[in-house]
């Protein structure tokens, strides 16, 4: 009995250990949109092709047009995406976009769109450029105001 009692201890122990690394390693590995997700250059790349493939049904200053385009910026729009990743907006703009063509741009266009649109939401650029795959956009948050530090 007492030896059941002692692996059971160590089971539960091993448990809360691996709970309390996991927890850890997400910490460390989950970003938000105020860490820097993106580059000045890649949000340059962003505005020409919003400006080709975007501004004629979300506007020019990404304000939106009509019901059925909604601004791209400001308190409506991060509020739509507070609390979700990257990914999920990512995934959106992937799937839905452009509306005349969905699907129809490269990840790579679209991380750039979207890097375009976390700096026109005034989101800090970072070192590195807006990541295409979904494993990478997924540990990235989209918080809609910058979290205390």
């Amino acid at each position: 009995m007492r030896e059941m009692k002692s692996g059971l201890m160590i089971v539960i122990v091993i448990a809360a250990l691996c709970g309390v690394t996991s927890v850890a390693l997400r910490a460390q590995t989950t970003t938000s949109v105020w860490d820097g997700a993106y580059t000045d250059a890649q949000a340059e790349r962003g505005r020409v092709l919003y400006g080709q493939k975007c501004a004629s049904c979300h506007g020019d200053r990404l304000q939106g047009k009509r019901p059925q385009t909604p601004a791209l910026t400001g308190d409506g729009f991060k509020g739509n995406w507070n609390g979700e990743t990257v990914d999920d907006l990512f995934e959106k703009i992937q799937t839905a976009m452009p509306a005349d063509k969905p699907g129809s741009l490269s990840r790579q266009q679209n991380a750039d769109a979207l890097a375009f649109i976390l700096k026109a939401n005034e989101f800090p650029t970072g070192q590195a450029d807006l990541p295409v795959g979904a494993d990478k956009l997924k540990q990235i948050r989209f918080e809609a105001e910058r979290p205390a530090r």
